[in-house]
């Protein structure tokens, strides 16, 4: 169990929701102000609530280690500056952050300049992520972003002019008409900038967004299967070849150092408090029952907050936490999700740490499957650093 912890900060405003999103947001900028009290209010009474011991996270530390911030959205850039200081000091007032934690902040061009940048660099975030998704003008349009690529550029140049080195672009593949030869000239682009992080996602139709209504009613035809396996693979070797790690089924960086920490952190079971409308937390509950078989046991447990700006800041004038659901993991779930998120990196599934949760040898119990995996040429089960079991790209 992680004696430290990742902060997400959810921050559900856009100037228009572009049309392959299903996150939360809304476009009503009036409500920042008493949104931001709220994201404070949130903070402190978690607070609280972690010094009388009735957290769900941090066991055995108060406060809790921070080691990675992360604003996502949503549009954080919407922000004012005022709102991220406040936001930022009272993170820094109830959780012990340490000096070199990861402070990312998610940016989207066109809603930033040289002042605005240089401000967050002076309050302490020290990794962006930018939204390009593309380079090009009609797959921009397809995808409903409302910035141009002149945007991007100057978003980039600006980001590297306000002093931070540690920049990350997020791309999108797999659009409605796309071509290898298209991707590759976003990938050629992107590589232009000697940014150190690229997250190149794969297309999702997610139901109820307006990409997914126009293709249910046949207005373009969806990738196929083999045009996706193409792009990702492409994406995989064109990037390595120019010096970037892919880390991750969707993430490539310049070295180790550069990788998202926060990220990681998620794929590690690291616990995580998220802040905001659909924000979603996870770390461990101590059964406090005295004189009950449970008493003491360590539990891992799941929470997410309400999905709605409204009912979030209702919640909290009430001080009451948001917290629409909590879910205790049993056992198998705990083995699943460790399994299915070390399938997703290149360190693969930390065999040694899973035959500890479940008492039982790795290799024996999964023997079908791993071996059938190996005879296809998907995965492989390898030595050094510890016994790991890692897909290949093809897998």
């Amino acid at each position: 169990m992680s004696d430290t912890l990742s902060v997400y900060i959810h921050i559900p405003f856009c100037l228009k929701k572009c049309s392959y999103c299903d996150f939360y947001s809304i476009q009503i900028l009036s409500f920042l102000p008493a949104y931001v009290k709220s994201l404070q209010q949130e903070i402190q009474i978690r607070t609280d609530q972690r010094s009388r011991s009735e957290s769900v996270h941090g066991v055995g530390m108060d406060p809790q280690k921070v080691n990675t911030i992360y604003f996502g959205g949503g549009t954080p850039s919407l922000l004012p500056l005022e709102d991220v200081k406040k936001i930022l000091t009272s993170l820094y007032t109830c959780y012990q952050v340490s000096r070199d934690a990861e402070v990312t902040f998610e940016v989207n061009p066109g809603t930033v300049d040289q002042s605005y940048l240089s401000g967050l660099k002076s309050l302490g975030v020290n990794r962006l992520s930018i939204g390009v998704q593309s380079f090009d003008a009609d797959k921009i349009k397809v995808l409903g972003r409302i910035h141009t690529i002149e945007a991007s550029i100057e978003a980039i140049g600006l980001s590297k002019s306000a002093g931070f080195d540690n920049i990350g672009l997020d791309l999108i593949y797999g659009t409605p008409g796309e071509t290898l030869a298209g991707w590759t000239r976003d990938l050629q682009m992107a590589l232009e900038f000697k940014v150190v992080h690229l997250s190149c996602y794969m297309l999702t139709l997610e139901p109820g967004t307006p990409l997914h209504t126009q293709y249910e009613r046949g207005l373009f035809t969806a990738a196929s299967s083999g045009l996706l396996t193409d792009l990702f693979m492409a994406t995989s070797a064109f990037l390595e070849q120019h010096g970037y790690d892919h880390y991750e089924i969707s993430n490539f960086a310049r070295g180790v150092q550069n990788r998202s920490q926060h990220n990681c952190a998620y794929w590690q079971m690291t616990p995580y408090d998220g802040f905001g409308p659909g924000a979603h937390s996870f770390g461990f509950f101590v059964e406090k029952g005295q004189g009950t078989r449970d008493s003491g046991r360590v539990s891992p447990v799941r929470s997410w907050n309400l999905a709605d700006v409204n009912a979030y800041i209702q919640a909290l004038s009430l001080g009451q936490l948001p917290v629409h659901e909590r879910e205790m993991l049993s056992l198998p779930q705990q083995v699943l999700e460790r399994v299915m998120l070390g399938l997703r990196t290149s360190d693969g599934i930390d065999i040694t740490a899973v035959e500890k949760m479940t008492g039982q040898d790795f290799l024996t119990t999964f023997a079908f499957l791993l071996d059938r995996l190996e005879r296809q040429g998907l995965g492989a089960v390898v030595t050094g650093s510890g016994k790991r079991f890692l897909l290949t790209l093809s897998g």
